[in-house]
This record gives C-alpha cells, sequence and structure tokens, in this order.
C-alpha cells in the first residue's frame, strides 16, 4: 500500500518519518520550497521519543501520479479545502482518506470525496514545527482510529497496521466521542493561548484553573447536546466530569488540571505559534466550531465566543496575548 502524506509540517514530517524508517512506500507532499528541499536531504526528528534524521520523498502535488492508495491528511485545518483540490485530480476508486487534523473535519472531507472514502484518525500526541527541516515531538501519545459510522472494519484493520508503525493505534467505534473529547483539550490550550504564556503558566494561578474549567464545560455540554457520548482524552482523562457541579468533582477538575500543567506545560499554544509565524490560527475549526455548534443547539458557551474573538483579533493585532486577559474571559463567564 502506498502512502501520501498532504503536509509536512510537524505531524506530517513525523509520520513520513517514522512510516519511512519502517520500510514503507511514502511520499509527503510539501509546497513550501525550502522545507521541502531541508526534509529531501534528511528530516531532524527530535523531542520525547529521541533523535533521528530521516530523509524523506517530498514532492510538490502537480508531481503525483495516480491513483493513490492511502491519504494521510495532516495539514493545518485552514489549509484542508487546499488540500482537498489537490488530491482530487488523484482520486481512484480504491483511495482511501484519513484525516488526522485538529478540529471536527470529516464530514467536510466526506461532502467532497464522499463517507465511504474517509476515516478519522484522533492524534493524541503533540508537536512543533521548529524550523524547515526540524520537526520537535512534544509529547507521547496513541493514534485513535474510527469509521465515521463507528463499524469496526477490515479496511480499518488494515490501515491501523500502518499507522502502528508511527505509533499505538487503537480502534474505535465512536470516534466523534473522541474527537470531541480532544475538540475539548484543543479548546483549553486555544483559552491559554489568549495570556500569552505555555499551559503549564496559564493553568497555574487558581483564578485561572476556574475560568478554564468552566470552558472545557462549555464544549463537553456542546458535545452532549449534539448527541454526543465523550470518551476519555488518551483513556485518562474524562473530560465530563466538568460538567458536574458537585464538590468533590469540582475539586477533582481542578485536579486534571493540574495533572495537565504538569504533562503538557511547556506547550506553547498552537495560535500564539502561528500568529508568530504570520500563519492563519485554527481558531475557526476549533473553538469556532465548538461556538458554532453550541448556537445551532442553543447551548451558553461565553468564554469559548470570547476566546474565538480575542484569538481573531490577535491575529490583525488589535490585542496582545497577556495574562491579564484571563479579566475579560472571567467578565465573559459572568
Amino acid at each position: 500500500m502506498d502512502i501520501t502524506i498532504f503536509g509536512a509540517g510537524a505531524l506530517g514530517s513525523i509520520c513520513g518519518a517514522y512510516l519511512t524508517r519502517a520500510g514503507r512506500n511514502v511520499t509527503l507532499v510539501e509546497p513550501f520550497k525550502e522545507h521541502r528541499e531541508r526534509i529531501r536531504k534528511g528530516a531532524l526528528i527530535d523531542g520525547v521519543r529521541g533523535e533521528m534524521i530521516v530523509p524523506l520523498n517530498a514532492v510538490e502535488a502537480k508531481d503525483l501520479s495516480g491513483p493513490l492508495d492511502l491519504v494521510l491528511l495532516t495539514v493545518k485545518t485552514p489549509y484542508t479545502m487546499n488540500a482537498l483540490n489537490d488530491i482530487k485530480p488523484y482520486v481512484g476508486p480504491d483511495t482511501l482518506i484519513v484525516t488526522l487534523l485538529n478540529g471536527i473535519s470529516e464530514d467536510t472531507i466526506a461532502s467532497v470525496f464522499g463517507p465511504e472514502r474517509v476515516l478519522g484518525c484522533v492524534v493524541g500526541w503533540g508537536a512543533t514545527n521548529a524550523g524547515p527541516g526540524h520537526l520537535t515531538q512534544t509529547s507521547e501519545g496513541k493514534f485513535t482510529l474510527g469509521e465515521l459510522d463507528g463499524r469496526i472494519t477490515e479496511r480499518l484493520k488494515s490501515v491501523k497496521g500502518v499507522l502502528d508503525d508511527i505509533v499505538e493505534t487503537l480502534l474505535t467505534d465512536n470516534l466523534y466521542g473522541h474527537r470531541w473529547s480532544k475538540l475539548s483539550i484543543n479548546c483549553l490550550i486555544a483559552g491559554c493561548g489568549t495570556l500569552g504564556q505555555t499551559v503549564g503558566e496559564a493553568l497555574a494561578p487558581e483564578r485561572n484553573k476556574k475560568v478554564f474549567a468552566r470552558l472545557v464545560a462549555e464544549v463537553i455540554r456542546t458535545a452532549e447536546a449534539c448527541g454526543v457520548n465523550v470518551e476519555k482524552f488518551e483513556g485518562v482523562v474524562d473530560p465530563t466530569i466538568f460538567t458536574a457541579t458537585d464538590e468533590e468533582s469540582i475539586e477533582r477538575s481542578m485536579q486534571i488540571l493540574d495533572m495537565m500543567a504538569a504533562v503538557a506545560g511547556n506547550i506553547y499554544p498552537g495560535p500564539l505559534q502561528d500568529i508568530e509565524k504570520g500563519l492563519k490560527t485554527e481558531v475557526d475549526y476549533i473553538t469556532g466550531y465548538c461556538v458554532d455548534r453550541a448556537l445551532e443547539k442553543r447551548v451558553s458557551v461565553p468564554i469559548n465566543a470570547k476566546v474565538r474573538e480575542i484569538i481573531k483579533q490577535m491575529e490583525t493585532g488589535e490585542v496582545i496575548p497577556s495574562p491579564d486577559n484571563i479579566a475579560i474571559l472571567e467578565s465573559a463567564a459572568g
């Protein structure tokens, strides 16, 4: 099975490196010439799993030949439609597309290629682009792979065999439950981004934890209003506890945030990284996705709505990321 990875950023290049090292036939599609040439010579992969240099077969989309077998979609979410348009000419009757994107993109991709061509993969680990040809894995975790309709199929098992060469891959009959669980974490990290701090710094003050606990609760209530049974993130963190109002659950939610600060404390929120690099943030596809679904279901999500507003203003320079922005989020919460 030939593998084509669309998006050779941190996630795509790390996936490509492990698959290449495992002897898989892998091609990465990367539009930026400098990065493409660097990873061709040898992608430097470092971080929590150690260091390796792996030359990658990186090309432009126009250099592909179809039909493609297995596509791994790893672009930043604002560039999803661009990638789908690049994929279109090379789709054959048996092409399968696996989305590893942040947010919940399966339905968008299925609307272009049909749900029968789409699988979803929730990424439980983090990575960042440290520079052209240099990718850093910032945390460890697994993949969770599922069909859109929840069936455990032979093709799902086949793709699991491929992804296992990257990290341990779990199969699920509740893909959207895992998607919303990850979305709650991503919305939390976006909220931390408004403060201009690492996740650990943003979650340290008790005042901040109370606000961010309510932010997570908004996401979970929205998921439940959409009929989703939210799963534990990475089989450990149960975000549904944030919606409980008894004293024991509130205390437990604070402990979960402390645990996240310890485990992911050095993570620099994606929106801040994107803004510093002059890139579009993913806020409309993460926090914005939650806010839009909440509006449809008439769920109140004032903190997430304010986070989206602040990050959009950060993109234009109207607002500066600052620890003082916690007061704005508090005010939105009422």
